[in-house]
């Protein structure tokens, strides 16, 4: 999905102009030197400031969808908030603005499309600074500063793999779902802003308590609540924040500011990655270095995508074509039956790990960047079927069973006691091609192949399976006869054609979705883990064209 445009540079004229605007106002050009600032919990009223020009006065009567409304005796509250961002908090802006002008664009754009005023895309400004990876000491994350529950709620998986409240892509279209639903709640934006901040609990609760209408009503009444019950100094100030953080962005040369071209960001391209992809690999293969990858993708915690289901993974326009190719071969699969297991034993290394594995110790290592040394208790990536107890361990050690170099220097694969997958022999592979296997508890499709000398690649073409995490005990495989490992590998790794711009992706197979009332390609997307951009290729619509009872096309084959 192409989630933002390239920039281009301004004219030379808006930047002379700018420029000195910037050095009277005090917002020097050299803000990437400036450390870091963060949005500030309280703002006191300053005594004695300067007033406000006819500019900045006109600014701030400036209105739109959301802040059209506000009652006279609020636009005090909002006036503080506004003359802080343009005095003593304009260094604080100034990076905030700036920062958001990669991500407004697509957030306007999902707003849009449900509906919803765009103006609502300057909220992540007030939470985080559009800071992807902001993290609060109350354990909210993310630029919309989700917390853990409500971002289960709304679709954002947090697990060993992923915190998807990092996906600042992912995590606006689950902003945009609670704030539609606390608009239903509440009425009106300014009690659902508040809620956002709040907690739709706290904030219905002091509407009933002070019998106010809306935020305002509430806010003047809020001294008649309890203690307990009144809305935080916090939650008071923030709708009135966020109404100036957003008359300020609508007016940012007006006031000073280096104006921002949202529209015209560089370029940033979702896939869809399959369970188990090496993101190690398919750095390079975009001719990324690591840290600007993982700079895309702050949701990943590993190196490797998740093993049981697909994910979102994001790269510069420019590495297009090196993605789609890299997508569309067996290589992203690789990792497809490995998943976290712990460490049983101190007395395990990586060397040992990899003998019970069957798998290079360099291999291990680089999908475990972070473990120099293993310890019992970790929690690190390896094949699922490896053999993690303290007797397999032992085993290797001479411990419990014979030394490590087995019976008069006996190949390790036939040591006796040792813990590890035996190789077949020819008579048992022979036997065992063209044959079927049903897969036993914990079993997992490299345990299979390697069982019976073919490839994970030919099993999955052989069985034509897509998902190797959705495989349960039970499942019988048909294992590919002579020729037929590698018939099928070849198969694997031929991209089946399709339309221009595929996404390493298959042609769509015949697996449907009936469009429902109030349903968008946003809403369908995230229904069925796939892209808006998958959606409109398989089905040659749009938003304008999408109509209720249409029949969609949303998985590939």
């Amino acid at each position: 999905m192409l989630l933002a445009q390239r920039r281009v540079q301004p004219a030379i004229m808006v930047l002379v102009f700018c420029a000195l605007c910037l050095t009277l106002a005090g917002c020097g050009a050299r803000k990437s030197a400036s450390p870091e600032v963060s949005m500030p919990g309280v703002i006191v009223p300053e005594s004695g400031a300067d007033p406000l020009t006819h500019t900045e006065m006109a600014a701030l009567k400036s209105t739109g969808h959301i802040d059209k409304d506000v009652p006279d005796q609020a636009m005090s509250d909002v006036a503080i908030q506004y003359k802080y961002f343009l005095r003593k908090g304009r260094q604080t802006m100034c990076a905030f603005s700036k920062r958001s002008e990669q991500y407004l664009d697509y957030a306007r754009q999902v707003f849009r499309s449900k509906g919803m005023p765009e103006e609502l895309a300057n909220l992540a400004i007030v939470e985080s600074g559009y800071r992807a990876d902001a993290q609060s000491p109350a354990g909210a994350a993310g630029a919309w500063q989700f917390m853990p529950g409500t971002a289960t709620v709304y679709g954002l998986r947090q697990d060993w793999w992923t915190d998807e409240r990092l996906d600042p892509y992912k995590a606006t279209e689950a902003a945009a779902d609670y704030l539609q639903k606390l608009h239903n709640d509440f009425g009106d934006w300014p009690t659902a802003i508040a809620a956002y901040n709040a907690g739709e609990g706290k904030m219905s609760r002091a509407k009933q308590g002070t019998g106010g209408r809306n935020f305002f009503e509430v806010k003047a009444l809020n001294h008649t609540l309890d203690e307990k019950a009144q809305l935080r100094e916090e939650t008071k100030q923030y709708v009135p924040r966020f109404m100036a953080v957003t008359k300020i962005m609508r007016n940012l040369p007006q006031l000073g500011f280096e104006p921002i071209q949202p529209e015209k960001a560089p370029g940033v391209l979702r896939f869809t990655a399959k369970p188990g992809t090496d993101l190690t690999a398919f750095s390079k293969a975009c001719n990324l270095s690591w840290p600007e990858f993982a700079s895309y993708n702050k949701h990943h915690k590993r190196r490797i995508t998740c093993t049981d289901h697909a994910t979102f993974v994001y790269v510069p326009l420019r590495s297009q074509q090196q993605a789609q190719k890299f997508l569309c071969t067996t290589q992203p699969a690789n990792y497809a039956g490995w998943g976290p297991v712990k460490v049983a034993s101190s007395a395990d290394t990586w060397e040992k790990l990899s003998r019970r594995a069957n798998v290079p110790v360099e291999r291990l290592k680089a999908v475990n960047p972070e473990v120099d040394k293993l310890k019992a208790g970790q929690t690190i990536l390896a094949p699922r079927n490896v053999n993690m107890s303290k007797a397999a361990v032992a085993a290797l050690d001479g411990k419990g069973g014979k030394n490590a170099k087995g019976d008069k220097g006996a190949p390790r694969g036939k040591q006796k006691g040792a813990q590890q997958v035996q190789q077949p022999s020819a008579s048992s592979r022979a036997v065992a091609a063209g044959g079927q296997h049903t897969l036993q508890a914990n079993e997992t499709l490299y345990a299979v192949a390697r069982k019976y000398n073919v490839s994970v690649a030919a099993l999955q073409a052989h069985n034509g399976i897509e998902d190797p995490g959705r495989l349960r005990q039970g499942h019988v495989l048909r294992i590919p006869g002579t020729g037929g490992g590698a018939a099928a590998a070849r198969q694997a790794k031929t991209p089946t054609a399709g339309a221009s711009g595929s996404i390493g992706k298959k042609k769509p197979s015949k697996a449907t979705y009936t469009v429902q009332a109030n349903d968008n390609l946003w809403k369908i997307a995230r229904k069925h883990n796939v892209s808006v951009d998958d959606l409109k290729r398989w089905n040659g619509v749009d938003e304008k064209s999408l109509r209720s009872g249409a029949r969609l096309v949303v998985a590939e084959e």
